[in-house]
């Protein structure tokens, strides 16, 4: 998988956990993801029930997992107390593109385990 996303300045450990985690789940590599995720984490796809618990989210996410991300582009990353947002794009293997945001809540401002992931994707439509 191709990765593009700008650089920082390396003073935010939480930009840098979300930059990760964002890889992660682009790669589906949840053995990773998941040591962040805490035991009632609730992730909302929007437009869909919440999935609600570590085990339920893991199993959505290896049900998503069949067509892989061939590239990965994070347009952004805010980070402020225990919340942050990321968005971008992916190109997934069978070439359709989607753009995504994240809002992420942290358990505590310094914790890095994820209480809430709210996902925004859309379809990217070539002209």
């Amino acid at each position: 998988m191709d990765i593009y996303c700008k650089p920082d300045c390396g003073n935010s450990p939480k930009r840098e956990l979300v930059k990760q985690l964002t890889q992660y789940f682009a790669a589906y590599d949840l053995e990773k993801a998941m040591q962040f995720m805490a035991t009632d984490v609730v992730w909302t796809l929007v437009g869909d029930i919440p999935i609600q618990g570590k085990e339920a989210f893991k199993s959505a996410l290896e049900e998503m997992g069949t067509n892989k991300t061939k590239e990965l582009t994070i347009h952004g990353i805010v980070t402020h107390g225990k919340e942050a947002a990321v968005h971008g794009e992916m190109l997934i293997e069978d070439d359709n593109r989607f753009g995504f945001s994240d809002f992420y809540e942290f358990t505590s401002a310094k914790a890095s385990t994820v209480k809430s992931i709210r996902s925004y994707v859309v379809p990217i439509h070539q002209i």
